[in-house]
């Protein structure tokens, strides 16, 4: 199936303790709104980052096509040879690094172009998201996601350029929705007037996303960074890594991307297609209940 993901499902159930049984109780009752024919590698990632718990992976099931269907400007369109994609592509860095030791998932970006004007905060968003799940297809269910960012480029101009919906939008799936455990928020080279962006960003964020970042201000020690989260054998050699530089690791992902093309056209296509099948189901569940 195209829309699949495309890690092995059994590899990640033994890695990760999961229940065979517990990701098909997640498919009965039907989840209104959530496509029949969800895979069940989608459905051990949800699992995964509800730490097992059946009856809040159904809500956070739910939270996910529901945050989808209501952000159509960062879900749909998503064909990574979308002009405005390729785009993004162009003037900033997006991929995932091997998994740490301990087994988390790594997630990377920066603005490889300085320049304001080239950087469309929709757009970007929508980007990052198919990061995250580029990673996913390819990672499955892991102990936990971990994102770093590079403020390297970043101006206050760039502030100007950001949406407080989209924003609110952003933090919202991050927190709710998301198929995966956010472990941490590590922030390369940390900009100056960092206060600003908070300022925008805070009120979006829970105490619990709050005490996951971590800043690295410009020309400061990684040892921490090495020591306590990623070690250097998982980090590029722009920070002192042993892999290759950001710039050679964001071409080879170019080719990733264009690789899940199919899965990208798919996912919106299973998204789209099967809502009345679901309220179908879903009213035929009701009814049964009130006979």
């Amino acid at each position: 199936m195209d829309h699949d993901y495309g890690y092995d499902l059994e590899e990640a159930i033994k890695r990760e303790g999961l229940s065979k049984s517990d990701i098909q109780a997640l498919r009965s009752p039907p989840i209104e709104g959530v496509p029949l024919d969800i895979t069940d590698k989608l459905l051990a990632c949800f699992l995964n980052a509800c730490k097992k718990n059946v009856q809040e992976t159904r809500k956070v099931i739910k939270i996910y096509y529901q945050d989808r269907r209501e952000a159509p400007e960062l879900f749909d369109n998503r064909d990574p040879l979308n002009p405005k994609i390729q785009q993004c592509f162009q003037n900033q860095d997006y991929f995932f690094l091997p998994p740490t030791p301990s087994g988390h998932s790594i997630i990377f970006h920066r603005l490889s172009n300085p320049k304001a004007s080239n950087y469309h905060f929709d757009e970007a968003v929508k980007t990052y998201f198919m990061l995250i799940e580029t990673c996913m297809y390819h990672q499955g269910p892991r102990p936990g996601l971990i994102c770093l960012f590079d403020m390297n480029n970043v101006g206050l101009s760039h502030l100007l350029r950001v949406k407080i919906g989209t924003i609110r939008k952003f933090f919202h799936y991050l927190q709710e929705g998301l198929p995966a455990k956010l472990r941490a928020i590590h922030v390369l080279n940390a900009v100056s007037f960092f206060d600003k962006v908070l300022y925008i960003i805070k009120p979006f964020m829970n105490a619990e996303i709050l005490n996951m970042l971590f800043l690295y201000p410009s020309n400061s020690s990684l040892e921490k960074l090495y020591d306590e989260w990623i070690p250097r054998s998982c980090l590029p050699s722009d920070y002192g890594g042993e892999l290759k530089s950001v710039a050679e690791l964001h071409q080879e992902h170019l080719k990733t991307y264009q690789s899940l093309r199919p899965y990208f056209l798919a996912e919106e296509r299973l998204r789209k297609g099967d809502g009345k099948l679901i309220e179908e189901a879903s009213n035929k569940m009701k009814s049964l209940d009130i006979d």
